[in-house]
């Protein structure tokens, strides 16, 4: 978005949840107390631990969600793109931010105080569902994401990522994924080191599951990408940097198929 291109925040809310289950009058006071916010790429939005006072939702550009270690370990816990807010669990809870949110790209947002949305939190139970869906929405996303690193190897990880970056009829055939993030933020969101995701991607690329040209990646055959992930042929593969028993034959399995 151009840097003087002018942000309606009524004509940009009132197409997403929950804001538009509001009614008239207090959706106009909603927008009343909206402000407007650019947000230059790698400067950040709030810091980890700072106290939540309202829902920023991003108009353009993407927000960084990490946690971060005394030592400066970093750790990418979700991407935040257009449509979609930050902080409605913790302005609930009254609650500080436990991550801290920086701009990947230059972004616009819509910052929205918290006395504001409580207001239309007790006055509106339609507003109060939908608010409450997309809070178990994060939620439920965040335990997949245990999930998936709790119980599937990097390899595994890097397949399941792709499968959900094509449309769901997507069953066979050749497609390509644009990756949208840098490479180190994508793999930190996997929970790997940027080496181990390169070094997995380069395996991949071996047997014949994708092909890399920079950002893009070419499926041959997304049917056999996706029985590879449904198989558990690498469950074990790649653990500490290498192939081994079971996970070692389901490569081997899967550049025979």
């Amino acid at each position: 978005m151009n840097k003087k291109a002018v942000i309606d925040p009524a004509e940009f809310l009132c197409g997403i949840e929950p804001y538009r289950a509001l009614d008239a009058a207090s959706f106009a006071r909603l927008v009343a107390s909206a402000r407007v916010q650019r947000v230059e790429r790698g400067r950040m939005v709030f810091e980890q631990g700072e106290a939540c006072r309202g829902v920023h939702v991003v108009v353009s550009g993407q927000l960084k969600l990490a946690f971060c270690s005394p030592q400066g370990i970093e750790k990418v816990v979700g991407i935040v793109t257009p449509g979609e807010g930050v902080g409605e669990a913790c302005m609930s809870l009254g609650q500080a931010y436990p991550v801290h949110a920086e701009a990947l790209l230059d972004t616009h947002l819509i910052f929205l105080p918290q006395a504001a949305l409580l207001e239309c939190l007790e006055a509106h139970r339609g507003f109060a569902y939908q608010l409450m869906m997309r809070i178990a929405e994060k939620l439920h996303g965040l335990l997949l994401d245990i999930e998936a690193t709790s119980l599937l190897s990097g390899a595994e990880r890097i397949a399941a990522f792709l499968i959900r970056q094509l449309d769901e009829k997507v069953e066979s055939g050749s497609a390509v994924v644009d990756l949208a993030l840098p490479k180190a933020v994508l793999a930190s969101r996997l929970s790997l080191t940027q080496e181990h995701f390169s070094r997995l991607l380069r395996q991949l690329s071996e047997y014949g599951v994708i092909e890399v040209a920079g950002r893009h990646i070419h499926i041959p055959d997304v049917a056999r990408l996706r029985n590879y992930l449904d198989s558990g042929a690498g469950h074990c593969a790649n653990r500490g940097g290498r192939s081994s028993g079971r996970g070692r034959a389901g490569w081997e399995r899967l550049a025979a198929a």
